[in-house]
């Protein structure tokens, strides 16, 4: 399943996948060595990640930051930070969007209407035993 992703989230992913690319570079692995070492059908998974079109799997997040020999915990650190942002901020308190520069998503879901009249004055109790 695909899910769409707003284009504050979708640049912090280009962002992520562009660190994932020069620290690959720097060690000296192509893509087709990581496709190899990640067990991964075709390199094209490496290159959507990098490019931030796919996200990193994340039940492969410990593999991707042993192969870029990147410590887990800073690794997880910078992925919250750039594909989780606001998982991000509830662990750290840091406001992502603001320390990147960019807007902040508007909320998807949209509030209830406040109910009026006898409905308003309900309480959960009596909201449980009309169910």
């Amino acid at each position: 399943m695909t899910v769409q992703i707003d284009s504050t989230a979708s640049i912090l992913r280009k962002r992520f996948g562009a660190i994932l690319q020069a620290r690959r570079e720097d060690i000296g692995m192509t893509q087709l060595d990581m496709c190899v070492e990640l067990d991964y059908s075709a390199p094209t998974m490496v290159s959507q990640v990098e490019r931030g079109t796919s996200a990193l799997p994340e039940v492969d997040l410990m593999l991707w930051a042993d192969l870029l020999r990147i410590n887990r915990a800073e690794f997880a650190h910078r992925y919250t930070r750039y594909c989780r942002p606001f998982v991000h901020e509830a662990m750290t308190g840091e406001d992502v969007f603001k320390a990147e520069g960019l807007a902040r998503p508007a909320k998807t879901i949209k509030p209830r209407p406040k109910k009026r009249g006898a409905d308003a004055k309900l309480d959960s109790r009596q909201v449980i035993d009309r169910i």
